[in-house]
């Protein structure tokens, strides 16, 4: 599904308006049906009582309040509109949504100065100001997000959460805490972006009549796309019921230096876990002992190492060549340490190895260390790379602020800099892309995630689908879902405050298993209607 910014969105709307003569009142009502058919919803499947309040501003989203509200009626809600703008003022379509309101008898009251009462309200609808409002509320419209904001009501918000910016995702001290918001046409880019996120709750997206022409003229080359898993299940890997370990796939972690042990063990079980048929740990030679105990269903092959060090040392290149011959895919880097030998090694390493490989962690410091030393790196075969905003400000040499305000525009540019085939830049949310494609946007995953370890199940999650026959874009977006996911289903176990990287990986089974039993709207937060 594409994302659009709220500029984007707006002229998408002028198309399919002024150019394609739609009117503009229709896609008003198309717009209040849904938002009327969702409260209903939530209304009933609560068992709420009292009646439903619904709040309007001075533009267009004030209008589809008011479209609501009428269609509201008409299903035999009780239902009041509370506006914070004299409705005779509205102009245009905003306009002739209250009138007809009025004329079938909705009832409203005009807040222009104070909150009134919640009392007896049973659901809230957030209709005050559009996509395109910006920076903090004021007035009345403050008021009325702050009253709401404490009242406990479950609030439908429409098109998105009055206070939360839909483009940045920012939120200035106030915004409405939506329990669901039903955005039109197509999702907006800030509604995945922490905080905004945290309030616009379950996101419905509604099909308001916007022709698929005009939504293609409208985006030109603006390619952000999120990844719902309706599209993420069918790239899962196909499992044939007489199939054997050899059938499933051979996955090479190179990982772990003295006290990053924990690195190599995260890694291989995230390839384990994966549903690959055999994992091969090579670490350096002193720490085999150590890696055997925690590792009961990986081979575990040590490498020569630096005296004392115990990371890995230039000599080992020849075994390492030796051991990942036989593998599918490799994943190089989780606490290998930047040791001097260790960075020449992988120097040497990365264009013999004739493998897809997920590069990652130390990898990716040893890789950006070349660099900085204007070393030149080619890869063999096709390379994943799975920074954090920190890896990746490292290996472009540029600020970290730089990274995060281009996140969604230059992904392309980077891998292509880089010479990954694809790249994913971890955080809230994940970013994925290859040099020449569209953005992918992840929906999973939580704060309770931002634990050690975590990035490194990850690596090996992907290099075990890799292993499994996928390609590196569709290996990265799965796991990136799937490790999201298992995340998700710990925290409603144990809490986010407590996860440890042990617990999201032992979870990555049942998110495999959620996901083959989607269906659309039972495991994710975004829903299309």
């Amino acid at each position: 599904m594409r994302v659009v910014t709220s500029e984007i969105m707006r002229r998408i709307d002028r198309i399919a308006i002024d150019e394609m003569v739609i009117p503009g009142i229709e896609l008003m009502h198309n717009a209040g049906e849904a938002v009327s058919r969702i409260a209903a919803k939530y209304f009933e499947e609560l068992s709420i009582g009292g009646y439903i309040g619904i709040f309007t501003g001075p533009g267009n989203n004030g209008g589809d309040g008011w479209v609501t509200a009428r269609l509201l009626k008409n299903r035999a809600f009780e239902v009041r509109v509370f506006s914070t703008v004299d409705p005779q003022t509205l102009a245009g379509d905003a306009a002739l949504a209250y009138e007809e309101a009025r004329d079938s008898g909705v009832s409203f009251e005009i807040c222009r100065s104070e909150v009134p009462p919640l009392d007896c309200m049973g659901l809230a609808i957030d209709a005050l100001l559009g996509t395109g409002a910006k920076g903090r509320p004021k007035g009345v419209i403050a008021d009325f997000v702050r009253a709401l904001s404490i009242s406990g009501l479950p609030i439908i918000a429409v098109d998105n959460p009055t206070g939360a910016d839909s483009d940045s995702g920012a939120v200035e001290e106030l915004a409405v805490p939506a329990v669901a918001t039903v955005t039109f046409g197509l999702p907006k880019l800030g509604q995945f972006i922490y905080p905004a996120r945290e309030f616009v709750g379950r996101l419905f997206v509604a099909d308001i009549g916007i022709p698929e022409a005009a939504a293609e003229k409208g985006l030109g080359d603006f390619d952000l796309r999120i990844d719902r898993p309706i599209e993420l299940k069918s790239m899962l890997p196909m499992r044939p019921s007489d199939g054997h370990k050899g059938v499933f796939g051979n996955v090479a972690v190179i990982a772990g230096s003295s006290g990053m042990t924990g690195a190599a063990l995260l890694s291989a079980e995230g390839a384990l876990r994966s549903g690959v048929g055999l994992v091969e740990t090579i670490v350096p030679e002193g720490l085999t002992d150590i890696v055997d105990l925690g590792l009961k269903e990986s081979v575990v092959r040590g490498v020569p190492q630096v005296a004392r060090r115990r990371c890995f040392s230039t000599r080992a290149l020849g075994d390492i060549l030796r051991l990942v011959s036989g593998a599918d895919s490799i994943a190089l880097g989780p606490g290998i340490g930047t040791h001097r030998e260790t960075v020449d090694l992988t120097a040497r390493l990365m264009p013999k190895l004739s493998k897809p490989t997920v590069l990652d962690a130390d990898g990716l410091n040893c890789i950006a260390n070349l660099r900085h030393r204007e070393i030149a790196v080619r890869f063999g075969d096709s390379v994943i790379m799975t920074p954090h905003p920190g890896e990746l400000a490292r290996l472009l040499n540029t600020p970290i602020d730089v990274i995060l305000c281009n996140r969604f525009n230059n992904m392309q540019l980077w891998a292509n800099e880089l010479g990954a085939e694809v790249l994913i830049l971890k955080g809230s949310p994940t970013t994925i892309s290859s040099p020449d494609g569209p953005i992918y946007i992840n929906i999973s995953g939580n704060d309770g995630m931002a634990t050690g370890g975590c990035g490194d199940i990850l690596t090996g999650l992907i290099a075990g689908l890799l292993a499994q026959g996928l390609s590196p874009l569709d290996a990265s977006r799965l796991g990136v879902y799937i490790h999201g996911l298992a995340g998700d289903l710990a925290e409603k176990r144990l809490g986010r405050r407590g996860m440890i990287a042990g617990d999201i990986v032992a979870s990555i089974p049942e998110a495999f298993t959620t996901l083959e039993n989607f269906e659309q709207g039972a495991v994710n937060s975004l829903i299309v209607i």
